[in-house]
């Protein structure tokens, strides 16, 4: 279980984190959304406004985002990812693929299918929750 608090809260050990993974999938969320509001990158996401809000406000302090008021509805805030913002997702993308890669290579060569099936299945199972 431990491991899986580390993955939940952090890039693999041994690196020096910039961004959590929750972090690095609020940013990817902004990049992908047309509109990147609070509220559309929440809702991307799959958490709460105030969540958003609250992890928003941290990347704003790195210097990751920017946030300002809605020029079209006060009420919303429109965010975007800073050129620092894109370096530390691409670093963090590129230490978690290479983490991943290490870990694949580390299993049987034999069982190294199944397990690609495996993880498909997963995803395929997480996608209808």
């Amino acid at each position: 279980m431990r491991a899986v608090a580390r993955a939940r809260g952090r890039v693999p050990s041994g690196a020096e984190p910039r961004l959590t993974l929750a972090q690095a999938l609020l940013l990817e969320s902004a990049l992908a959304v047309t509109h990147p509001t609070v509220g559309e990158i929440a809702h991307a996401a799959g958490i709460s406004s105030p969540s958003a809000t609250r992890m928003l406000q941290q990347l704003e302090r790195k210097g990751m985002v920017r946030r300002r008021r809605s020029e079209e509805d006060e009420r919303a805030t429109v965010v975007s990812v800073t050129d620092e913002g894109m370096r530390a997702l691409h670093a963090h993308q590129t230490l978690v693929r290479d983490r991943l890669h290490d870990l694949f290579h580390q299993v049987d060569p034999r069982l190294r299918p199944v397990l690609v099936d495996l993880l498909h299945t997963m995803r395929d199972l997480a996608d209808r929750l």
